[in-house]
């Protein structure tokens, strides 16, 4: 990422736009990014032309290059690859979400005659219909379902995730994924469309973890325990300390 721009001189930066946003410290929003109307919390990182509306970006999190993230919300830590689209989703804390990647697309209804948008023809119209063709995208925009994604979850690259799904704690979407339906926490799901093919934990384990929701715990707290976090051994002592700390919170 190159010709970087931070909060105190986003006015002076003329390849960045920010209309009607709050920019916290620390933030830094490279050549061509366009943010408006959203909440960027501290630390946050914006790649390269990438565009975010009607948004919620969370403390640590860092959107890479050529990203579009439309009335969604992005939780802490949480990171993006290059060419992610996001749509009218809910993002947990810790994920890790690959390049390429499209969560929350909409669904075109093929009961009826057309296809086609009704609001694409209100634009297309030689008329004045602009006020019909906001009143339809509106419409439309009330009707769409968040799509709900989980802490800690990892989405690898070229996935796609339709709308109106859930994504559980933990999970891993695996390349090339086409998800379209609810994905169970720390399940491994892979293929088109995408099937479960193993649970990372035993249901103990799992059970635990939902129970202690590390990824909520204070930046200290989980500064002084990376080596459980990040431990390669997840066994019953490993699971055992990080109730115990919970529990002391």
């Amino acid at each position: 990422m190159d010709n970087l721009k931070d909060k105190n001189n986003l006015n002076n930066f003329e390849d960045v736009v920010v209309e009607n946003s709050t920019i916290e410290e620390n933030v830094k929003i490279y050549k061509g990014a366009e943010v408006k109307n959203s909440f960027l919390e501290k630390d946050v990182s914006i790649g390269n032309h990438t565009i975010i509306q009607d948004s919620i970006i969370k403390s640590n999190s860092a959107l890479n290059r050529r990203n579009y993230i439309l009335r969604s919300k992005i939780g802490n830590y949480t990171y993006t690859g290059m060419n992610t689209v996001i749509r009218s989703a809910d993002i947990g804390n810790f994920c890790s979400i690959s390049w390429n990647v499209s969560i929350g697309g909409g669904n075109h209804d093929y009961t009826k005659l057309t296809t086609s948008l009704l609001s694409r023809f209100y634009m297309l119209d030689s008329e004045n219909q602009e006020e019909k063709r906001e009143k339809e995208l509106q419409k439309t925009f009330k009707n769409m379902k968040p799509c709900l994604i989980g802490n800690d979850v990892l989405i690898s690259s070229n996935v796609t995730i339709l709308r109106n799904l859930k994504i559980g704690n933990g999970a891993v979407i695996g390349a090339g994924a086409v998800v379209t339906k609810d994905v169970e926490p720390y399940s491994i799901v892979v293929g088109v469309p995408a099937r479960t093919i193993k649970k990372r934990f035993d249901d103990k384990t799992i059970s635990i973890l939902e129970e202690i929701k590390w990824w909520d715990w204070p930046k200290d707290i989980i500064r002084e325990n990376l080596d459980l976090i990040y431990s390669t051994v997840i066994d019953d002592q490993a699971i055992e300390k990080l109730r115990a700390i919970y529990k002391k919170l």
